[in-house]
């Protein structure tokens, strides 16, 4: 065991070293790590452990919570055999955990952890849009009237979605069997987005149900993305008009896209691009709880009149969506937020989890560039 604790502690420092020169070489990463060794990582874990259709990952969780209680077992065995092998075992039990730790940091860095200090999507876009159309838009800036026509625009297409949901066969129901055949209907959902080139990334595996969801949704997680299977995890307690949208997010992260803004901008791209009128209504949906919740901080009066417009079924959903979230909240979801905080900025991400917000930078510029 000691031999592995040193080459554990070795592989740490070693991540330390790569991420650190990562995130000086973003066109790098990019380049060789994000578009071509990872997309194979990534793809050859989805496959092997597309196998059965449960979660490998939740299953690794709940072997890892069990060693923990026979840990705790063992050490208060050890207890009542003196003060000496108590300590004994302590020192060796968290030396093992610590060092298991850092294994498993170098795993997460390797296998998909670099994907952070790829070159951001909005500086992406901008390049392939001025490649293909031979336009300049690198200063490109955007204002309060912008995010206004940003936000009737969703209005617009939300209350028109909404009524093609209601008046086809193709709305979604929370159970688990109808949340599987949407999941194995989105699985090949990003071959529909040219953006970016993401519809020539080949095939990963589908999604995956996580069956404890109940409990996941106390901490206010919607989805979960596994770098050490490969899985895109979806908990399935949630407002069915979020669950595409989830579905599509995780799957963004499989692609390699690690920074929870930019899933969200594919999950909306891959969303409104597919052909089932309920993942379009799911893009539009959370597109515009984002663009709400942004306008309604610098100009509420111009928020609260044009909401106004927003469809009685619409507004219902949204109502729906707050009111379900709102049964969750407490203790478990602000210790969940502040650890996602703590990883986000871990991971170059400085704004933590307020950097959700940013979702809104990218919807405006999609919008500016080939929808306005």
């Amino acid at each position: 065991m000691k031999k592995f604790r040193i080459t554990a502690y070795i592989l740490f420092i070693v991540s330390i070293i790569i991420k650190f020169i990562s995130s000086k070489y973003s066109y790098i990463v990019e380049k060789y790590y994000s578009k071509n060794i990872d997309v194979y990582i990534v793809k050859f874990l989805s496959k092997i452990n597309s196998t059965f259709g449960f979660s490998y990952f939740e299953i690794l969780i709940y072997i890892f919570v069990i060693l923990i209680v026979l840990s705790i077992i063992y050490i208060i065995y050890r207890a009542f055999k003196g003060r000496k092998y108590l300590l004994s075992s302590l020192k060796n039990i968290l030396l093992n955990y610590l060092a298991f730790i850092c294994f498993i940091y170098f795993l997460f860095i390797i296998l998909w952890g670099i994907n952070y200090n790829r070159i951001g999507l909005s500086q992406s876009i901008k390049n392939e849009y001025e490649i293909t159309t031979n336009k300049d838009v690198s200063n490109i800036e955007f204002d309060e009237d912008d995010l206004a026509d940003l936000y009737k625009y969703l209005i617009q297409k939300c209350n028109e979605n909404r009524k093609i949901v209601n008046t086809s066969n193709s709305e979604l129901e929370n159970d688990n069997k109808s949340i599987k055949e949407m999941i194995s209907k989105l699985e090949n959902a990003y071959d529909n987005v040219e953006l970016l080139n993401l519809n020539k990334l080949g095939s990963y595996s589908k999604a995956k149900v996580i069956l404890n969801s109940k409990l996941l949704s106390y901490t206010s997680i919607t989805g979960i993305y596994s770098p050490f299977t490969g899985e895109a995890n979806i908990n399935i307690n949630q407002p069915t008009t979020s669950i595409p949208f989830t579905i599509l997010h995780e799957m963004a992260h499989q692609r390699g896209y690690a920074n929870e803004s930019e899933a969200n901008f594919l999950a909306y791209i891959s969303c409104i691009n597919n052909e089932d009128s309920y993942v379009n209504y799911s893009g539009y949906f959370m597109a515009l709880k984002y663009t709400a919740s942004a306008l309604s901080k610098v100009d509420y009066e111009r928020f609260k009149d044009m909401t106004q417009e927003i469809d009685k079924d619409v507004l219902k959903d949204l109502n729906d969506y707050s009111s379900f979230w709102e049964k969750y909240e407490g203790k478990a979801n602000k210790v969940s937020e502040n650890m996602n905080n703590v990883y986000l900025k871990s991971n170059r991400v400085k704004e933590g989890t307020q950097s959700y917000g940013k979702v809104v930078d990218l919807l405006l510029l999609y919008y500016y560039l080939y929808e306005k």
